[in-house]
């Protein structure tokens, strides 16, 4: 992966930016911002937790409500853990931005989902490093959106 899909988002973010010969550490020096790296950090280096063998996103599994939907799940699916994982594990990438979703192109948004598989697959292998992860960009044909999706290999 380059630097060319965040340098094009960040040429039209900034467009009255003199940008002529910037490489990416030019931008973030010239616009970037620590707190918005603090806050986006968990888009990129999550918290996971674990229920009843399976993982999740932290904050997908909060209360008992929560872990009552990943028991249903998992009987609706003949207590397939891998598919129940999957079912709960597909995040779609444009509506975790809400109103601003349609700021990117299809392209950026497929950039972003594959840096975020890499660093989910990272941050899990750190976590898990016993277990072995599936984590894969889903095309929009398949859920509406291009989403992210992990699971635990068998």
């Amino acid at each position: 992966m380059s630097n060319r899909g965040p340098l094009e988002a960040a040429s039209r973010l900034w467009p009255e930016q003199d940008a002529t010969g910037f490489h990416y550490f030019d931008f973030l020096h010239a616009r970037g911002s620590p707190r918005q790296a603090l806050f986006y950090s968990g888009l990129f280096w999550p918290q996971f937790v674990e229920l009843e063998g399976m993982v999740f996103l932290e904050g997908t599994i909060e209360d008992e409500s929560d872990r009552q939907r990943v028991r249903d799940a998992l009987r609706r699916y003949g207590g397939n853990r891998v598919q129940t994982e999957q079912s709960i594990n597909t995040v779609e990438i444009p509506p975790l931005f809400g109103g601003r979703a349609g700021e990117t192109t299809d392209g950026e948004d497929a950039f972003l989902a594959s840096l975020i598989c890499a660093t989910w697959a990272a941050r899990l292998r750190e976590l898990f490093p016993d277990r072995a992860f599936a984590v894969e960009m889903v095309p929009a044909d398949e859920t509406g959106e291009i989403a992210v999706r992990f699971y635990q290999r068998t």
